[in-house]
C-alpha cells in the first residue's frame, strides 16, 4: 500500500473517538487502529504476532501512522486499546477513506455472496455468517452485513443496504449473484436504480426458466465469451441479466425479472462484463427495445 494512502487512512481513522484514559497515553489511537488494521491485511491475527510483525516493518509504519516512539506497542497495549472502541464508528471512517481510494474507478462490477466467518462466532458458538459484496478487480470487499438468519435471508439483507451501497460508490455499474438473488423484487430495485445486474438461473425455478427459454429461443447462437466447467450430475446453469432501458412486462410466460433486451453479445476486444453493459445502455433507447 502506497505511503499517501497510509496517511489518509490515518486521517479517517482518527475520526474515531478514543475510548482510553488520557492518562498514561503512549501511542496514538488512530495509528494503533491502522497498525492492526494493515496486519489483518497480512493474513496476521494474534496481537503477539502483530507486534513481531511491526517490529519488522516499523521504519515504514511509524511515521505515515502517526507513531513517535522508537519501538512499536507491545501486544498487550493493542489488545487494551481495541476492546472498546465503537465498530460503528470505524466502518462509517473506513467506508470513507475507501470512498477517497476509489475516486479515480470509473466503472465497478462487485460479487453478492453469502460467507462464513474462519474466526469470528455468535454468542451461541456458531460461526457468523455475513453479506459480502466484493469487487474482484480490486480484490476489495466493498461492504459486509450479518445476515439475520440463514442463507436465504441474502437477497433480503443486500436489498436493505443496497441504496447504501449505491451512494457510498457511484462507480458501481454491475452487481453479479448466484441463482439465490434471482429474484424480480431484488432485480426491480437495482434497475430503478439505474444499475445493472447478473444472476445465475437454475431449473429449480420453472417459470423464470421457462421465460428464459422463450426470450433467447430465437436468438443467433454463437461461441460463449467464456464457459464454467461445473460437476458432473450438476444441474444446467443460465445466466439472467437486466439493464435500465426496458423492462419486459409480460411474454407466453408471465416475467419473473427485469431484463434487457434478449440477444447473445460478445464482448471482444478486451472488453469488460461492465463495460459492454453500460456501452449497450449508452446506445440502446427505450424505443428500440420494446417491453413486450
Amino acid at each position: 500500500m502506497a505511503t499517501a494512502a497510509l496517511g489518509s487512512l490515518f486521517e479517517a481513522f482518527s475520526q474515531i473517538t478514543d475510548p482510553r484514559d488520557r492518562r498514561g497515553v503512549r501511542h496514538p489511537f488512530a495509528g494503533l487502529l491502522a497498525l492492526v488494521f494493515l496486519a489483518l491485511l497480512g493474513r496476521v491475527t494474534e496481537f503477539a504476532a502483530i507486534r513481531r510483525w511491526a517490529v519488522r516493518h516499523w521504519d515504514v509504519l511509524r511515521e505515515p501512522l502517526g507513531f513517535h516512539r522508537e519501538q512499536p506497542p507491545c501486544d498487550t497495549t493493542l489488545e487494551r486499546a481495541l476492546a472498546r472502541f465503537s465498530l460503528a464508528e470505524f466502518q462509517e471512517a473506513f467506508s470513507s477513506w475507501l470512498q477517497g481510494v476509489l475516486s479515480d474507478q470509473t466503472q465497478l462490477t462487485v460479487a453478492v455472496d453469502g460467507k462464513t466467518s474462519k474466526q469470528g462466532y455468535a454468542a451461541d458458538g456458531h460461526p457468523v455468517m455475513m453479506l459480502n459484496v466484493f469487487a474482484h478487480d480490486l480484490k476489495l470487499a466493498l461492504g459486509s452485513w450479518p445476515l439475520t438468519g440463514d442463507k436465504t435471508t441474502e437477497p433480503e439483507v443486500l436489498k436493505a443496504h443496497l441504496a447504501e451501497l449505491f451512494e457510498k460508490y457511484p462507480a458501481l455499474v454491475l452487481l453479479t449473484g448466484d441463482a439465490l438473488y434471482c429474484q424480480r423484487n431484488l432485480a426491480q430495485i437495482i434497475v430503478d436504480s439505474k444499475h445493472d445486474y447478473l444472476f445465475q438461473l437454475k431449473a429449480n425455478q420453472p417459470d423464470m426458466l421457462d421465460a428464459a427459454h422463450s426470450c433467447l429461443g430465437t436468438a443467433d447462437e454463437r461461441p460463449p465469451d467464456a464457459q464454467v466447467h461445473k460437476k458432473r450430475g450438476a444441474p444446467p446453469r443460465y445466466v439472467v441479466f437486466g439493464s435500465t432501458w426496458t423492462t419486459p412486462s409480460g411474454s407466453e410466460s408471465t416475467w419473473a425479472l427485469p431484463v434487457a433486451a434478449c440477444s447473445f453479445a460478445s464482448t471482444g476486444g478486451g472488453e469488460t462484463v461492465a463495460e459492454m453493459f453500460r456501452r449497450r445502455r449508452d446506445t440502446s433507447s427505450p424505443a428500440s427495445h420494446p417491453t413486450e
